[in-house]
Parts: structure tokens; sequence; C-alpha cells
């Protein structure tokens, strides 16, 4: 019963250490479309895509590359929204450069502000010289990036050039019940000959 205990065990620990975590990158199709935020406009990717059996998200994150302002003026802002839902694909609407976040989560249940930027470093069109960006998303939204469908608003107050932007999804492992099941019977075997040696030993 010992052996059998070790060797149960020795399976399901070798499994969880060899449970490849997997990682998943979108990028706006077509691409070329977010990389000049127009300031007389608001953008709003959509993306499909189900969470694979066995696997939890660990992490998602979205970035956008070497981001830089068009000029200084009072008051340039970008704000980044995590939307529930969305039609995939990019989509751009006219604002005429109209002030606030056309994607306001206080009166939008399906967008969540996950950060705002301002150029403040280099606001010259300097695209070499932008800013990298990285907006987390918070655990508490994780349903909305698994359930199927979900997207971005982003809304420009200002002109933002940029040289790309990506999302990133990171999963690991979930155990299934029949591997918990052999985690635990190889403990119970571990536990039981522990006491069989115990006793002998008495």
């Amino acid at each position: 019963m010992k052996r059998t205990g070790f060797l149960i065990l020795f399976l399901c620990l070798f499994g969880f250490t060899n449970a490849f975590a997997n990682t998943y990158t979108f990028n706006p199709t077509p691409s070329g479309d977010m990389w000049d935020l127009d300031h007389y406009r608001y953008y709003q990717w959509g993306i499909n895509w189900n969470l694979p059996s066995g696997e939890a998200v660990s992490a998602a994150y979205l970035q956008i590359f070497n981001i830089n302002d068009w000029t200084a003026e009072t008051g340039d802002i970008l704000y980044v929204n995590l939307l529930n839902t969305a039609p995939a694909g990019v989509s751009s609407f006219w604002d005429n450069q109209s002030g606030g976040n056309n994607f306001n989560p206080s009166t939008n249940p399906n967008a969540y502000l996950l950060g705002t930027y301002t150029d403040t470093s280099d606001p010259y069109g300097n695209v070499s010289g932008g800013d990298n960006l990285k907006f987390d998303v918070p655990a508490a939204y994780y349903g909305w990036i698994t359930d199927g469908n979900f997207g971005f608003g982003l809304d420009p107050d200002c002109h933002y050039y940029n040289s790309g932007i990506k999302f990133t999804i990171e999963t690991r492992s979930v155990p299934e019940p029949a591997t918990m099941l052999l985690l635990g019977l190889g403990l119970i075997g571990l536990a039981g000959g522990r006491r069989r040696f115990n006793k002998i030993a008495e």
C-alpha cells in the first residue's frame, strides 16, 4: 500500500509540475486602424474567445507600445476601457473630439475603466520615443474575457500615435476532479504506510 501511495502521489505531483501554462495574444484586425488614434474619433475592438477547458486565467493585460501625443494641449487624455461585449473587429466612431469618455462606466454597465493616459514627457509626435503602457485586467473581471466575447473601448481626446496594441491572457492548468482523487488516494496510501511502519517500530 505504501508503494502504491508513493506511486500515485508521484504521478499526481509530476502531472501538476508539468502542467504547462498557456499564453494567448490578440492584436487589432486590421492592426493599422488603431495605430493612429485620431482625436476626432473613438474606437472599439471586439474579440471572440473562449477559455479552454481545464484552464484558468492567471493574468490579463492590454499593452500599447510607443504611444505619443500629437501636441501639448490642456485636457489631453486617453481613456482605456474593458467592454463586456463588443462586435468582433475594430470599429471607429465620430465624436468631433468631444470631451469625456464615450464608454463611461457610470452610464454604461457594459464598460469598466482600465485606466487613462496623458503624455507629459514628450508630447510632439515622436513615436520612437513614446511611452509603453500596460493596463491590467482585475481578477474580478476575468469572467468578461472568458465567456466567448469581450472588447476594449479607447477614446482619445487628443491625437495619440502608437506602434502597436496587444492584449495578452495568461492561464494556468486547473486539476480535474479525477486527478484530485488520485492525489487524495496517494496521500491516504502514504498515511497508511506510515502508521504501519510506526506499529512495526514499536
